[in-house]
């Protein structure tokens, strides 16, 4: 999209936040896909930012943190913004998974579960 819009963020910014306003309205959800990598080279990485405050669910796949491993590719990491009203808070539930590509599949699971 942005190339569509030669660069200018905040005219992708203007149409997401329209079209979350639609799946509030038709009861449906977006997806959308991120390269972080791209935007890693700038000084403030506000477009990354601004998405990621309009996720409802937020899934990052990234390497090992401990480096390359033979039986685990790399992790995932999935924030749940929804928001559960327990005594009048809101809470962000964060799950962790590790993740192996196969040939024709990719096999989740959690850290230390695998082996």
């Amino acid at each position: 999209m942005e190339v569509a819009a030669n660069g200018a963020s905040d005219y992708i910014l203007d149409f997401l936040h329209y079209c979350h306003a639609l799946t509030s309205e038709f009861g449906c959800s977006l997806v959308t896909l991120n390269h972080e990598d791209i935007y890693s080279n700038t000084e403030t990485p506000t477009f990354i930012l601004q998405m990621e405050y309009l996720a409802d669910i937020l899934i990052k796949a990234e390497p090992l943190a401990t480096g390359l491993a033979a039986d685990v590719h790399g992790q995932l990491t999935v924030l749940n913004k929804a928001t559960s009203h327990v005594l009048g808070s809101s809470r962000n539930k964060v799950h962790n998974f590790h993740f192996k590509v196969k040939e024709n599949s990719v096999e989740y699971f959690y850290p230390g579960s695998h082996g």
